[in-house]
């Protein structure tokens, strides 16, 4: 049955790939029958890599109050009994087949392979992206830069002939180009477009036809003024433009949020707009290499036999980038210099001169470290901005409260990402920071691409005179305790003794505070955790956003806030002794927010 481009509907977020891979590896060399499918599913379960969504209420229908309790609370081992009575609850309608869906990613990606005896076998790839010894960006490009259709894994797809990530790249680059032609701005796609144009491309032939429907698309679509007849084009377009796929409304809304994730990864496309006007384009900072792909590869599918693919899937280098040569490398170092050398002339720092390698693989080292120089170098950048222009503090905070309305509307989860960063930005803008280093991975335009990993503070702080951490959730339920309270407390404390010479902070920031994640605070703050009393500061994203009005007004007057008056705040903040509730807590901390904003105002006249 034909249907749309998507790499995996089972799972939607692209870093939730190892953990599913992790699971896989347990059941390495068995037999891939009815009952080891089920098994998966009920590992994935166990190792919280499934049913862990807290926003999905669907998730925990037909479960007992106690199995909810259990995969909220994920501070706790979970046993395989408990997990397969859990999948037994769920009461499925083909038990296998939810395992067998499961594993259709990690089989798609060439990370495991069914072999012929019928057995389960994790990829080198797959051996490879566990240990450590190749980073999940590189994987994913690699394994989008392969993959096909037709290909021996899928049926539904043979009369495909594509690579459809190489050709998303080329439709977007023929679009641009056409704009440019006609005097248009270049923009890349729309998200419907994307939806509706990139996820339905069958064949490597009809990319320059697809790109001149996408212009005549746009160019009817503007051409409404009334948001609720744009609405009617789209639907009534779908209907016709699509009309032999599967649900395709339905789809590509939730196949174009998927997609785009797995292809930010790459870090080959670059994201221009927020919420309803997003559009999708090349990372101009990897021209280079996205030409060279498009020049050396036409993104046609070619012919594999079964185990010809496992093969190319499942061996990684099996790709051969165009781009690996001394010259072309020599060509991204200088590309890259020119960023570094443009941020140093305007944040004031000395001028890097970069001598080039003369070796393939010294090049390919050298444009490693000099992207992480020019990321530092951003983050420089950032501050800069946000200091001397008060619409970007302006919109930091419109930024904010979108994000508290969407939580509203019932959005939380999508808008996480979008927390950690502006939460990122308003530490930036707050005080004199030596460093604020979030722990999300960015693309080389500095922006996040998924959420900071497990194991680490969302964002780390470090000040001449304290150092301290901050943690975002767009959680509000039980579950904000559930997910947030040991962890953050975990979290300070390692940062506790990582940064030992200074007093350390966290900052906890949510759209509203859970009085369970608050009790949970208040006793580390006034008693202790693991036998040490910490410094934990919860607010509201409302909150945060007048901490960043105040520091607005100062700017706007010439000065600056000192971060040694973030850390009185703090300290007033976790002076509790006298207060006999986390309710009096909240209420304390408001107060002393207040007093402080009366102090930031008078030196503001």
């Amino acid at each position: 049955m034909e249907t749309l481009w998507s790499m995996s509907t089972t799972v939607r977020e692209a870093e939730r790939i190892i953990g599913f891979l992790q699971t896989a590896l347990e059941l390495d060399g068995e037999v891939w029958n009815k009952d080891n499918q089920k098994k998966f599913q009920i590992l994935l379960i166990k190792n919280r890599q499934y049913l862990n969504d807290p926003d999905n209420t669907q998730s925990f229908s037909k479960l007992s109050a106690e199995q909810v309790s259990l995969l909220k609370d994920k501070s706790v081992r979970m046993t395989y009994e408990q997990a397969k009575e859990i999948f037994e609850a769920k009461d499925y309608n083909d038990p296998p087949m939810r395992g067998r869906q499961s594993m259709s990613p990690l089989t798609k990606l060439g990370l495991v392979y069914i072999e012929k005896d019928k057995r389960v076998a994790v990829s080198d790839v797959g051996h490879r992206l566990i240990n450590g010894d190749i980073d999940f960006s590189d994987f994913m490009l690699e394994a989008l830069l392969k993959f096909q259709y037709p290909n021996p894994y899928e049926s539904g797809f043979k009369t495909w002939d594509t690579k459809p990530f190489i050709n998303t790249l080329r439709l977007i680059k023929l679009v641009n180009e056409k704009c440019r032609e006609n005097g248009l701005k270049e923009k890349g796609i729309s998200k419907i477009e994307f939806g509706i144009f990139a996820l339905s491309l069958q064949s490597f032939e009809l990319v320059e036809k697809t790109a001149a429907e996408i212009l005549e698309f746009r160019k009817m679509y503007e051409a409404y003024t009334d948001e609720a007849l744009r609405d009617k084009y789209i639907s009534d377009y779908i209907k016709e433009y699509l009309g032999a796929f599967k649900n395709p409304e339905k789809n590509i809304k939730e196949y174009t949020d998927n997609m785009i994730r797995y292809l930010r990864l790459t870090k080959y496309i670059y994201i221009r707009g927020k919420y309803a006007n997003t559009y999708i384009d090349l990372e101009p900072r990897r021209m280079t290499e996205i030409n060279s792909i498009l020049e050396a590869d036409d993104g046609s599918a070619q012919a594999f036999s079964d185990e010809e693919w496992r093969n190319y899937m499942g061996i990684y280098g099996k790709y051969s980038l165009p781009f690996e040569t001394v010259e072309k490398l020599s060509e991204i170092v200088q590309g890259i210099q020119h960023d570094i050398n443009r941020i140093e002339g305007k944040i004031g720092l000395k001028l890097t001169r970069i001598e080039l390698c003369s070796q393939k693989e010294a090049l390919k080292q050298q444009i490693d470290k000099l992207r992480l120089y020019r990321t530092e170098l951003q983050n420089l950048e950032l501050k800069k901005d946000y200091h001397e222009d008060i619409k970007k503090i302006e919109e930091a905070i419109e930024s904010l409260e979108e994000i508290r309305k969407r939580n509203k509307a019932g959005l939380s989860k999508k808008f996480s990402i979008e927390l950690e960063k502006w939460a990122n930005v308003a530490l930036n803008v707050i005080n004199d920071a030596i460093l604020i280093k979030p722990n999300y991975p960015v693309g080389d335009d500095n922006e996040p691409i998924y959420t900071a990993p497990n194991g680490a503070p969302d964002i780390e702080c470090y000040y001449d005179s304290f150092g301290a951490i901050c943690e975002v959730t767009m959680l509000t339920s039980r579950d904000q305790w559930y997910n947030e309270g040991q962890p953050v407390m975990r979290h300070l404390r390692q940062f506790e003794v990582k940064n030992s010479r200074l007093p350390n902070y966290c900052l906890f920031v949510a759209p509203s505070l859970h009085i369970d994640t608050v009790n949970t605070f208040y006793m580390s703050v006034k008693y202790e955790y693991e036998g040490a009393a910490q410094k934990i500061i919860p607010i509201t994203i409302s909150q945060l956003e007048n901490i960043l009005e105040a520091v607005k007004q100062l700017i706007i007057k010439g000065k600056t806030l000192p971060h040694s008056e973030i850390m009185k705040l703090y300290d007033r903040c976790c002076s509790i002794a006298g207060l006999s509730s986390s309710k009096l807590w909240l209420e304390h901390i408001a107060k002393e927010l207040n007093s402080w904003f009366e102090g930031l105002a008078a030196l503001a006249v």
